[in-house]
């Protein structure tokens, strides 16, 4: 019954119960000697001291009969639950003392020997030990439960085994698991990875996987996992390497996945990242953007934000390069003569009439959209047709179980899956139209995508399929030509700058600017387009062709921009050379630190138009936040700047902390939360207050039962904590500064015309380096505000002016990384006296105590 109750307790995870329970059964139960023995026993072991045999498991009965017979002593199986859970409650030096010393115990029966190579394993592994544990689950087999059981263990054990590269072994229990398995999914996933357990010593293995996997999914039983059977074909032939296998089998688990979101985004992140290698930019748009989010996104975590990431930046590609071949397509058309044009366009008109389920008549085009012709009243050709067929029977279609089935079946056998909506065929040939009506904006890019379903459009506008409307959008004039010219033009370019700049493809860039520069020498933006190429030539190391463009920059275009950027590198940092652009940027970050916010962000919109990204964003950025923080309370706005930053500005030393900033405000509500509904109960009066023996304080006794009100409660003395604000009045015997190097002193922070917003921000910086470097000192942290335009943080205390030096050196030096967003000419540290920062409070004479540490070092506080 006992041991009962410690599984129980073990498997409601109340390990601590469950420990005492067995470590009852184990010092209570054990076989005593009788009273009268002058044996010395160890506690909780069957043998004496003396022998030397040191057995803590108990003597089973030898005899069969008596086994038969008898329960087996279940002190000895509470030993092994016991090892358990020391492993669940971490405590694994004496899980293992336990199980060392039952290896070599001659009294532990051979029933408990797999039990204990189990729980050896399961401390191994705990561990991180996995050639160990593998050793001791090979040996602890015959311990599982069923045949089930035993196939997972195998499995584990095979990936213990290809963890190590002992790849044989991996592939014979990779074998083991799928032959005992009863479950199709560990079937599958043994079947696969024991295919790549080989394809080093045998390539054909892969290809037998394949066929072994593909022979696994028609059988009935793996019907619900054909998804995961072809998605797991299609990472057999991605090991090959054959990416059109691939594409083929990541394809087929796409049509038969039925609500597995996390193989869906699996099949589709890898068909996205084969389109993009392929550089087929659209294509791979199409699929990033068909992921789905949720739960089962754990696993995929990395991969998931990447296609994200690129994503946004294919969606770009993916309009321009829709845009150029739409113009390019209705050039064509314009250059056809009137007779082929006339057929390709009605040829058009058919299929995208047939792709919205509009039923063509004999005509080959029609006027309006909505299909509507002359009546003929002739051959019946108006005549609606049976939807249901013929029935013999003469039964009501739905009410013949035999028709409904075939129909259903050969609906699902054309159509597919589908969700029970109206008018599903016209919206998804609406959805997937190839055809765009109407001009686009290059440069927006929430455009209809050809191909491409837009999530973030609501509703898509009618377009106008008749033959006239189809012939309105071909460029047959030449104002029609010119704009359809210009839109060109203009998307080229924008192509070869997202080629260039967001995805760093840079042959893909030199070929579409070349053919910019081909179809349109005069349009050459200032020179921008000599320029990119040169650079993009520079990038993919033709030095020729560098010559080349450069040259016929510095020639054609002298006085450009451009030309000067690649005569003059020093034009590329403005802020560094351009004292006006610079003082600019200087002046919005004083306007922000003094705490003049509608100004400074004013300023800064109207200079971030003109100058765009430069050294001082990610600085406004954080300020900006902490603005948005302390004044709006608009986190929102304040992840929004602090995202910029972490996204942008990796490499800067404020992105680290921008990131601990947003996990902070998205957890703000959580820990506001908490705080207020935290219960803190004070001590009463009457409560006794213990003040450790090395305070200076004394606690008073209380006088008790005593009923003369004029005797009043002697309350207990409280320590004086070290602070600047809670510190004893020291007499200051002159006006004038003085330093004593043996005195107790503090460490100061000066910050001149700082808002309280950053000088609060500043203290909690610095609030966290003390709590990480120096957690055992517990250093103090006050604010003092001493005149209009001077902020002093007050460390405190330190023994003697050496101590504080020795803090000064280390707060000085870490202060350009832990408050980089404040420039350096904001603050400075001293070190101060308790008598001298009083004086200094009433005097303000921060520069007559600078005088004083620069005579007293020389050097050092400047």
């Amino acid at each position: 019954m006992y041991l009962l109750l410690g599984k129980a307790y073990f498997y409601r995870k109340q390990f601590d119960s469950a420990a005492i329970t067995f470590q009852f059964i184990n010092f209570n139960l054990f076989p005593r000697h009788p009273r009268n023995s002058d044996e010395d026993q160890v506690v909780g072991t069957v043998d004496n001291s003396i022998s030397g045999n040191l057995s803590i498991a108990t003597k089973e009965k030898p005899n069969v009969l008596q086994r038969a017979t008898a329960l087996p002593p279940s002190r000895n199986d509470a030993l092994i639950w016991l090892v358990r859970t020391f492993i669940e409650q971490g405590r694994y030096l004496e899980a293992g003392g336990v199980i060392n010393t039952l290896q070599y115990d001659p009294n532990l029966p051979d029933r408990l020997r797999p039990a204990l190579e189990e729980v050896d394993a399961f401390l191994f592994f705990q561990q991180g030990n996995y050639d160990s544990s593998a050793v001791h689950l090979e040996k602890g087999l015959d311990n599982a439960d069923d045949l089930q059981d035993k196939a997972r263990w195998q499995f584990l054990l095979a990936q213990m085994y290809e963890m190590t590269h002992q790849y044989d072994k991996a592939s014979t229990y990779y074998n083991r698991a799928a032959t005992n398995t009863t479950n199709p999914l560990l079937d599958i996933f043994a079947d696969l990875n024991n295919a790549k357990m080989l394809k080093n010593q045998d390539s054909a293995q892969l290809d037998r996987g394949i066929d072994n996997l593909l022979h696994m999914s028609k059988k009935y039983k793996y019907e619900n996992y054909q998804d995961i059977i072809y998605y797991s074909a299609g990472q057999l032939s991605m090991e090959k390497p054959d990416t059109s296998a691939a594409i083929g089998y990541y394809t087929k688990s796409l049509s038969l996945n039925k609500g597995n979101a996390l193989y869906k985004n699996k099949a589709l992140i890898d068909l996205g990242d084969i389109a993009f290698t392929r550089k087929q930019y659209p294509q791979a748009y199409n699929f990033y953007d068909s992921l789905q989010t949720g739960d089962s996104m754990s696993m995929l975590d990395e991969k998931f934000a990447r296609a994200q990431e690129r994503a946004k930046n294919l969606a770009k590609i993916a309009v321009s390069t829709n845009i150029i071949a739409r113009e390019d397509s209705l050039q064509q058309l314009a250059a056809m003569s009137p007779k082929d044009r006339d057929a390709a366009v009605k040829k058009e008109v058919r299929e995208l009439r047939k792709e919205k389920g509009i039923k063509n008549k004999k005509e080959a085009y029609y006027d309006d959209v909505s299909g509507s012709a002359d009546i003929n009243f002739n051959n019946n050709t108006n005549q609606s047709a049976d939807l249901f067929g013929s029935n013999d029977k003469g039964d009501w279609y739905f009410y013949n179980a035999t028709l409904k089935a075939g129909g259903y079946k050969d609906f699902k056998s054309k159509w597919g899956d589908r969700t029970n909506t109206d008018n599903w065929n016209r919206k998804s040939a609406a959805a997937n139209n190839s055809v765009i009506s109407g001009s686009l904006n290059p440069d927006d890019t929430s455009a209809v995508v050809v191909g491409v379903v837009d999530t973030t459009q609501k509703a898509v506008a009618p377009q106008d399929i008749s033959y006239k409307g189809l012939m309105s959008n071909i460029p047959l004039t030449s104002d029609k030509m010119d704009a359809s010219n210009s839109l060109l033009a203009k998307n080229l370019f924008r192509l070869g700058k997202l080629y260039q700049n967001n995805l760093e493809d840079y042959s893909n860039a030199v070929i579409t600017y070349e053919r910019s520069l081909r179809l349109f020498p005069d349009s050459l933006y200032m020179g921008e387009l000599y320029f990119d190429l040169y650079y993009c030539y520079h990038k993919l190391g033709d030095t020729a062709k560098m010559a080349f463009y450069k040259n016929l920059l510095v020639t054609v275009l002298p006085d450009s921009r451009s030309a000067e950027l690649l005569t003059d590198p020093n034009h590329a940092r403005p802020l560094t050379n351009n004292s006006v652009v610079s003082d600019r940027y200087k002046r919005i970050y004083d306007l922000f630190i003094e705490g003049q916010f509608d100004s400074a962000i004013a300023e800064k919109n109207n200079a971030d138009t003109l100058y765009g990204e430069n050294y001082w964003s990610p600085q406004l950025l954080y300020i900006e936040a902490i603005y948005y923080i302390q004044y709006k309370c608009d986190d929102s706005a304040a992840i929004k700047d602090l995202q910029y930053i972490t996204r942008f500005y990796r490499r800067n030393q404020l992105a680290p902390k921008a990131q601990n900033l947003i996990n902070v405000l998205r957890r703000r509500r959580a820990i506001e939360d908490y705080l207020t509904n935290l219960q803190v109960t004070r001590a009463t009066e009457d409560e006794t207050v213990s003040i450790p023996d090395d305070t200076v304080a004394t606690v008073q006794p209380q006088v008790k039962n005593l009923k003369d009100s004029s005797i009043k409660k002697i309350a207990p003395q409280v320590a004086i904590k070290d602070s600047v604000k809670k510190a004893l009045v020291v007499p200051i015997p002159s006006n004038q500064f003085s330093f004593n190097e043996s005195s107790p002193q503090h460490v100061i922070m000066v910050m001149t015309k700082v808002d309280n917003t950053y000088t609060t921000e500043a203290k909690n910086a610095f609030s966290r380096y003390n709590d990480e470097m120096f957690y055992e000192r517990q250093y103090t942290i006050d604010k003092v505000s001493l005149d209009a335009d001077h902020t002093i943080l007050v460390f405190s205390k330190f023994t003697d002016a050496d101590a504080a030096l020795q803090y000064f050196g280390k707060i000085n030096a870490a202060a350009p990384n832990e408050i980089s967003w404040l420039e350096p000419n904001k603050y400075y540290f001293e070190i101060i006296s308790d008598e001298s920062l009083q004086l200094l409070e009433k005097n303000k004479d921060l520069s007559g105590y600078k005088k004083l540490l620069q005579l007293k070092y020389p050097g050092r506080f400047n």
